[in-house]
């Protein structure tokens, strides 16, 4: 029993410092680099696509986790602008970029170990939009690869819980998102998209299905009061500790 204890302990601990470093962070540190450093001289970003509207950021959480980052002011996933017909498909770009993460990783990861997390607006720490492009938890992807095939091409409850959530999902065929929005798939489910995308986690999983490579679209509604938790991003393992074969 005692090793148990230990462990609920140090949980316990973590989960408080967690909350702690939430309460107490900027929540337009993200924008600031952004807006401030990068665009003028790319540093400390990886890299800034004009053309796309984004910087690409390494995380300091993380072996191996970057962050997409709007160039524009883009508070989060309830913002209007993410919804309109000229703003980039900030997805597809995340996809685009999980190159990155193979960079920091002994090898490259399988596209079902790869995962692009958008949290609910009460539980993250930043005001400004930020894709986090990092490993998919070992259990999170045991869990995914049991019911791939069962997902289908409309939204409809997961029948595993993942990480905690019970999610909704959606399949999506093709190497790469192309034209497919999932902040867009996602409004069109929702009565009133201005008040409840903010609400909403949302998750890209690369899968490959019997038919071919494909995504898995998640999404759930974060809890009223979460304190940082209870995000998409609870899919993912910032340490990386996944078998890249």
């Amino acid at each position: 029993m005692f090793p148990h204890s230990v462990s609920r302990i140090a949980l316990g601990l973590l989960a408080l410092f967690a909350t702690t470093s939430l309460a107490h962070a900027d929540p337009d540190a993200l924008w600031k680099i952004v807006h401030g450093k990068c665009v003028v001289a790319t540093a400390p970003c990886v890299s800034v696509n004009t053309a796309e509207h984004y910087a690409l950021l390494k995380d300091q959480r993380g072996v191996a986790q970057h962050l997409l980052i709007p160039t524009d002011k883009i508070a989060g996933i309830e913002s209007p602008a993410l919804l309109e017909a000229n703003t980039p498909n900030f997805f597809a770009d995340a996809w685009a970029e999980h190159s990155q993460v193979d960079a920091k990783l002994p090898h490259p990861l399988p596209r079902n170990a790869i995962s692009l997390a958008v949290n609910a607006q009460n539980a993250r720490s930043q005001n400004q939009l930020h894709i986090h492009i990092d490993c998919l938890s070992v259990e999170s992807r045991d869990a995914l690869a049991k019911v791939a095939d069962q997902v289908g091409t409309t939204w409809a409850p997961l029948p595993v819980e993942i990480a905690g959530h019970h999610f909704k999902a959606e399949r999506v065929d093709g190497a790469e998102l192309g034209r497919y929005n999932p902040f867009l798939a996602l409004a069109k489910t929702l009565k009133d998209p201005a008040t409840e995308m903010g609400k909403q986690n949302l998750v890209v999983v690369g899968a490959t299905f019997t038919t071919g490579p494909g995504f898995i679209i998640l999404t759930d509604e974060a809890p009223a009061v979460v304190g940082g938790y209870g995000g998409g991003e609870d899919v993912q393992d910032h340490a990386c500790n996944v078998d890249p074969a």
